[in-house]
């Protein structure tokens, strides 16, 4: 696992809605048994988020928002497949995370 990388939601239940799970920790700490992850949710057309805190990017086709308040520890053992990284986002993905934390 690494930092960025994208998984398939492995939890039937929540999968249509949440169908991606963004990794956001460092390599540092892949010993442990969770990985600090943000949900990326499913969007249609009329999506009028806050683009600062929840950032829209399209994976595999399908238009999500990465929604940062749900930002948690998952265990590792319940995620998915590597389907895509979003280093290519990286600081768009830190900057939403500081903005939740410490506000403008």
């Amino acid at each position: 696992m690494a930092q960025l990388d994208i998984y398939t939601n492995s939890d039937t239940e929540t999968s249509g809605e949440i169908p991606f799970l963004v990794d956001m920790q460092h390599d540092l700490h892949q010993n442990l048994k969770t990985r600090m992850m943000i949900p990326l949710v499913s969007i249609d057309a009329q999506y009028a988020g806050i683009a600062k805190l929840c950032p829209v990017f399209t994976i595999q086709g399908r238009k999500v928002f990465a929604s940062i308040p749900e930002m948690a520890a998952y265990p590792v053992a319940e995620i998915g497949s590597k389907v895509a990284n979003l280093e290519a986002q990286r600081a768009t993905l830190f900057d939403a995370v500081d903005f939740l934390m410490h506000g403008f």
